[in-house]
């Protein structure tokens, strides 16, 4: 059985934050008539085919993120090979955590058997339940990762994703002010070991069954320093 965990790029499941503007697919040409109160440019209507544009923030939804988000040297989309986003041993831990807490070293030492033998980490805080219900605190009061789990993790021998059911891998607004910023996300990203973080993903679909395989496949812009992923896994 496969189940998704990744969002929809649709209205009803994008969530943006700092008024970034949402996808948005954009017509080219339509086989239907133009509406009565057409108010698109451009658009070939009564065209013999549909063809459309995708106008997208590539920090949209479910999505990765490379070193070349936080480096100008690091590591782009492009410099990852196809099987990089191919999981053979994913592990679901469920650590409750609530606004503003941390994911710390201590919470995942417990599971050091489990986690020494995974090549990817996902982590069920479910504070995601905030997503739909009250979508400012899901995106100002997220918990997230600490940069000491992030050195735990990186210590790890086969270990080379990991993300939780939250926003971003570490709280946005703390990030931000932080000197030097996002110091999750340069734990995480700035080594010599390639990473990619997992932002924004849907977990809960995945709590209580036991994962196989997991898939997080990018659109492949080889310039980019993340991507919108479709995500699934593999499950018994």
């Amino acid at each position: 059985m496969y189940v998704q965990f990744s969002y929809p790029l649709d209205d009803k499941h994008t969530l943006m934050p700092g008024g970034i503007a949402g996808p948005v697919l954009r017509p080219r040409s339509r086989m239907t008539s133009a509406p009565p109160k057409n108010e698109l440019d451009g658009v070939r209507w009564d065209s013999y085919n549909n063809t459309s544009f995708i106008d997208a923030f590539v920090h949209t939804g479910t999505h990765v993120d490379t070193a070349h988000h936080v480096s100008k040297e690091g590591p782009k989309l492009g410099d990852f090979s196809l099987v990089d986003f191919i999981f053979e041993r994913p592990v679901l831990l469920e650590i409750p955590k609530q606004d503003e807490e941390k994911i710390t070293a201590v919470d995942l030492k417990p599971h050091a058997a489990a986690l020494e033998r995974a090549d990817l980490l996902l982590v069920y805080t479910g504070f995601s339940k905030y997503r739909m219900t009250d979508p400012e605190r899901y995106v100002m009061r997220q918990p997230g990762f600490s940069p000491d789990a992030a050195d735990y993790l990186l210590a790890l021998p086969k270990m080379r994703c990991a993300g939780a059911d939250i926003m971003g891998i570490e709280n946005i607004p703390e990030g931000r002010q932080a000197d030097p910023p996002f110091p999750t996300h340069r734990s995480f990203l700035l080594r010599q070991k390639p990473f990619l973080i997992l932002e924004d993903p849907n977990i809960a679909p995945l709590v209580g069954k036991k994962l196989k395989q997991a898939f997080i496949i990018p659109l492949l812009f080889p310039e980019a320093e993340a991507m919108m992923v479709t995500a699934f896994a593999e499950t018994t």
